[in-house]
C-alpha cells in the first residue's frame, strides 16, 4: 500500500502556458489581418507559438506577445483572382483540440486574372491544445540549384 502511494505522488502536473478554455467555448479572436498579396505561394494552415517558427512565414508584422498569445495563420497559396479572399470567423474548443472556422470568398465567374496569394492572420490567448487541421510548422520548401533543362526545341 505504501508504494502504491508514493508512486502516485511521484510525478509533477504538467505545466501549461495561457488559457485552456471549457469544451464548446469560443477563443476571442484578438486581433486579424487580412491581405491579398502574401508572396506565399504555399497554401497552408499553421499554428504559431514562437519567433522561430513566425519568421519561416514572413507575410506581415504582426503584434504578438507569445508568452500569452499565438498565431493562426491561413494562406490560399497562388490564386488567379485579386478578388479571393480568406478569413477566420471563429475559434473554438472540441474535446481536447481546438478547430478553426475559415471562410474563403470566390470572385464571380469572368472576372479579370490578377496574381494573387491571400491570407489571414488572427491573434488569440495562447493555449497548449493542438489546432485541427492545423500545422505546427509551414510545409517545407523544395528548392533546386540545379539549372532547368532547356526545351528541346529551345533556339530551333
Amino acid at each position: 500500500m505504501i508504494v502504491l502511494c508514493g508512486l502516485a505522488g511521484c510525478h509533477k502536473p504538467r505545466q501549461t502556458t495561457g488559457i485552456l478554455p471549457a469544451p464548446g467555448e469560443d477563443v476571442p479572436i484578438l486581433h486579424k489581418m487580412h491581405g491579398t498579396h502574401s508572396h506565399e505561394t504555399r497554401a497552408m494552415q499553421v499554428a504559431v507559438r514562437d519567433l522561430a517558427t513566425l519568421a519561416q512565414i514572413p507575410l506581415a508584422d504582426v503584434p504578438v506577445d507569445f508568452s500569452s498569445e499565438m498565431l493562426l495563420v491561413v494562406t490560399l497559396g497562388r490564386v488567379i483572382s485579386d478578388q479571393y479572399s480568406i478569413d477566420i470567423r471563429r475559434v473554438w474548443r472540441d474535446g481536447g483540440v481546438l478547430r478553426v472556422e475559415t471562410v474563403v470568398t470566390a470572385p464571380a465567374p469572368g472576372v479579370p486574372t490578377v496574381m494573387a496569394s491571400p491570407y489571414c492572420i488572427a491573434v488569440i490567448p495562447r493555449c497548449d491544445l493542438n489546432v485541427a487541421e492545423f500545422a505546427n510548422a509551414p510545409p517545407a520548401r523544395e528548392r533546386s540549384w540545379q539549372q532547368s533543362e532547356p526545351p528541346e526545341n529551345w533556339g530551333r
